[in-house]
């Protein structure tokens, strides 16, 4: 049997006497494409780095493709995030000076692939997002909804098989933020688990599944179709 993209099993996140996260319990199955919801202080960033292996719940069990991260070290945990992970930030995180090929390429050098196949790759993934003509471009000669192509390119380029996506349109207008929206259903659509992160209600109404988290709780899974 094939296991869930990733899975969190009870799993809580404390700092000192605030509670992040309390008893989550989410599936993501491979190929989905979920909103998980929330205001500002909800606890969606701290379940975006759990779920992400960017940080260790303070109790509870994740499982990612499978492997309990709890037994792994750093840098199995580095191997295990780099070929199933791929994330997206609202800042795009795009270095000034470093053209569209090489920013993309640079996020494959954990997978330890060498440099021409990393630049074939990133021009792939490049040329998947409609960016085929801007290969060479810098950030300052991108407009936002390019920027965050690039972004999206970056975090695909390896075929992860889950993409977080934290606030993809946030730094965006209305129709850059549409157009990147109907880029990441078409990830889905070719296989990628794509989980969106948003404060957007209609963003996360308009997919498939919504989980609503409040006060570090899941409320609300549409996969359930139960409130908790």
């Amino acid at each position: 049997m094939i296991p869930p993209v990733v899975e969190l099993r009870g799993v809580s996140k404390t700092y000192g006497e605030v509670t992040a996260l309390a008893g989550a319990d989410l599936v993501v199955e491979r190929g989905e494409l979920l909103a998980i919801v929330g205001p500002s202080g909800s606890g969606k960033s701290t379940l975006l780095n759990i779920m992400g292996t960017l940080g260790r719940p303070t109790a509870g069990t994740v499982l990612v493709d499978g492997h309990d991260i709890d037994g792994l070290g750093d840098r199995r945990l580095s191997a295990l995030r780099a070929g199933h992970i791929g994330f997206v930030f609202q800042s795009f995180h795009l270095a000034p000076g470093v053209p569209a090929l090489d920013a993309v390429a640079d996020g494959l050098l954990y997978g330890g692939r060498p440099r021409a196949r990393r630049r074939r790759l990133a021009e792939e993934a490049l040329r998947r997002v409609g960016l085929g003509h801007r290969l060479y471009n810098e950030p300052h000669q991108l407009s936002g909804g390019e920027k965050q192509r690039v972004a999206i390119a970056r975090a695909v380029a390896g075929e992860p098989a889950l993409l977080l996506a934290d606030e993809p349109t946030g730094a965006l207008d209305s129709r850059s933020g549409a157009a990147v929206m109907e880029l990441l259903r078409e990830l889905h659509g070719g296989g990628t688990a794509v989980v969106v992160i948003t404060h957007d209600r209609d963003i996360a109404a308009s997919l498939p599944r919504e989980v609503r988290i409040k006060d570090g709780r899941i409320a609300h899974d549409s996969r359930l179709e139960v409130v908790v």
